[in-house]
């Protein structure tokens, strides 16, 4: 496909994308790519902390069964079925209101390329300015108040490290970054959904809008 089509003439490059076969391989890895590069954006620019996911502690602590299930459901989430969850919502939207059938989530991969981009260059910049500061090590932490749950010294450990990342300026950059994304994004669906059900357009964009939002709050 003409990404450059997509870029100056959207309604056009998916006049032409639905008068072909359908194929949601490419939009499928969209998908996963826009939450992919965010989670190595966020590793490669605290390369210099301490860990957020403390694998080598929860190998050498024999946790109860349910714990251990907890950490590796909230890696494959976070990882897999969260992004897909999302995809699969925002299509169920998409032909909820257009009744395209699969073409809504094809529409919706494709619309998300823009933060796959920004989710590219957030690597880049995260290489670039790597966080500072210092955060205490898990391990460490645990050791202080052993006769807690895990996961409750987890989430307290998390807030910790939150507030030593807080005001700096790649998470701006971030920010506004994941926001222009966001906003080409809505400007790609519009014109997607102009050429599957041109009288859904605003409506099916408007939904849209509120759905992401809710979803970036989450």
């Amino acid at each position: 496909m003409n990404f450059w089509l997509l870029i100056v003439h959207p309604q056009k490059f998916f006049r032409q994308l639905f008068d072909q076969t359908l194929n949601l391989w490419v939009p499928l890895g969209t998908v996963l790519w826009a939450s992919w590069f965010r989670y190595i954006a966020f590793g490669v620019w605290t390369r210099n902390l301490s860990s957020i996911i403390p694998i080598d502690l929860l190998q050498s602590i024999s946790a109860p069964p349910g714990e251990t299930h907890y950490w590796i459901g909230s890696i494959l989430i976070g990882l897999i079925c969260w992004p897909l969850l999302s995809w699969g919502i925002y299509g169920w939207i998409i032909q909820g209101l257009t009744r395209s059938r699969w073409r809504a989530w094809q529409l919706a991969g494709w619309t998300l390329w823009p933060l796959t981009l920004v989710g590219l260059m957030m690597v880049g910049a995260a290489w670039r300015w790597p966080a500072t500061g210092s955060v205490i090590p898990f391990a460490q932490f645990v050791a202080l108040r052993p006769e807690e749950p895990l996961l409750n010294q987890y989430l307290t450990w998390l807030n910790l490290y939150s507030q030593a990342l807080s005001g700096q300026v790649f998470l701006q950059l971030m920010f506004w970054s994941v926001l222009a994304g966001s906003l080409w994004s809505l400007w790609l669906l519009y014109w997607g959904v102009k050429s599957l059900a041109p009288q859904k357009a605003a409506l099916t964009t408007s939904i849209l809008t509120l759905w992401m939002l809710i979803w970036r709050v989450l």
